[in-house]
């Protein structure tokens, strides 16, 4: 059942809407107050789905009711009967939230419709199977008023729509179309829907369309990006690595266990000591260590024309890290000693790795070396 509380002065008035709006087959019930402070009561009593109210009523009247309800109850629809013009009485109000005036005298039917459309907002719940981007253009469609809680993995964020107009977002220190920027790019978005739209203020600049459209551009191109930095790292894996030296001896025993060190790291795919000069692999822990020696030989490659190049401009920094990312892995450099003979490098695998972890183990194994 739906309550609906009636509040009005005229118990004339009380005894017609009570008889007009309940509807047990619709699942109606209404309850009255006879001034905003009995009202006050009833809500703190009783769940209350919507409020019908005249604004004009002695002691406690309807714009101290309101007042009471934006505070206490922001989610709860309201419609205010007044012998004022409804554009009027919208604007002294500022026509905020879930709020509707009917001018006096009106037509029962018409408050009927308005009650109906206004219960039918009101929605709670979770939302499976259905793209955000598409959930949120059938709210727009549907004119629906309701907060939406977003999470992608450990991302969380809200969504305000008041009418199907998307008014305000949250994510992080970020709010406004910024965050909402941020929310509609999550990937397997999971979606909780709640009655009410506690923002105030007009739609978000641009609309939901436009943002929706700059959501796929900014995915697109980092997708592109992806793609560009996995094709350029394999082919520097498939280009030819200089013939290998006779083998070296075997690593102490220190370097192994620094090696081992690095290799604990969760997401960590190998860790390898490498000759710059020839990109021979001198040690090396982790798996798939055969596939990885071509990396080994394609970054020293890089190290080496990194070095040509600055060469070339007139001087030479010592080069203190190289980053390389595919679409899988990172591809993590680092020298070690001041003639940069050798390099350490740390293979990640993308989604697991911690990039920040990894940086500070290559600089202890480092020092330790």
């Amino acid at each position: 059942m739906k309550k609906i509380l009636v509040v009005d002065d005229e118990p004339a008035v009380l005894f017609a809407l009570s008889e007009a709006l309940a509807d047990k087959r619709r699942g109606l019930q209404v309850v009255t107050a006879s001034d905003g402070r009995e009202a006050m009561r009833v809500l703190q009593a009783e769940k209350v789905h919507l409020v019908v109210s005249d604004l004009r009523m002695p002691d406690v009247d309807g714009f101290e009711l309101l007042t009471h309800l934006r505070r206490n109850h922001p989610s709860l629809p309201v419609i205010l009967m007044t012998a004022l013009g409804t554009a009027e009485t919208s604007a002294r109000l500022g026509g905020e939230g879930a709020l509707e005036c009917l001018s006096k005298p009106f037509d029962v039917e018409v408050l009927r419709q308005k009650i109906a459309d206004m219960l039918a907002q009101r929605v709670q719940g979770r939302v499976e199977n259905i793209s955000l981007a598409s959930f949120l253009q059938l709210l727009e469609i549907e004119r629906k008023t309701c907060t939406l809680g977003i999470t992608s993995g450990e991302l969380r964020g809200q969504l305000f729509f008041r009418s199907g107009k998307l008014v305000g977002a949250e994510t992080g220190d970020l709010s406004g179309a910024p965050a909402a920027l941020q929310i509609v790019t999550w990937e397997h978005a999971d979606i909780e829907i709640s009655d009410g739209c506690p923002v105030a203020g007009p739609p978000l600049p641009g609309g939901l369309a436009f943002l929706l459209m700059e959501a796929m551009r900014i995915m697109d191109e980092s997708e592109e990006e992806e793609r560009q930095a996995e094709d350029e790292l394999d082919a520097l894996l498939a280009a030819p690595v200089a013939a290998a030296p006779p083998p070296q001896p075997g690593p102490t025993e220190n370097i192994q266990e620094a090696l081992e060190r690095g290799g604990q790291l969760e997401g960590v795919i190998a860790t390898l000591l490498v000759e710059t000069a020839t990109g021979t692999v001198v040690a090396a822990i982790g798996s798939r260590l055969l596939d990885l020696v071509d990396a080994a030989g394609a970054m020293a490659e890089l190290a080496r024309q990194k070095a040509r190049v600055e060469e070339r401009l007139g001087g030479h920094e010592p080069l203190e890290e190289l980053l390389v990312t595919s679409a899988r892995s990172r591809y993590l450099l680092r020298p070690v000693g001041l003639g940069e003979n050798r390099f350490l490098l740390m293979i990640l695998d993308r989604r697991k790795g911690d990039l920040g972890k990894a940086r500070a183990a290559l600089a202890a194994i480092t020092a330790e070396l």
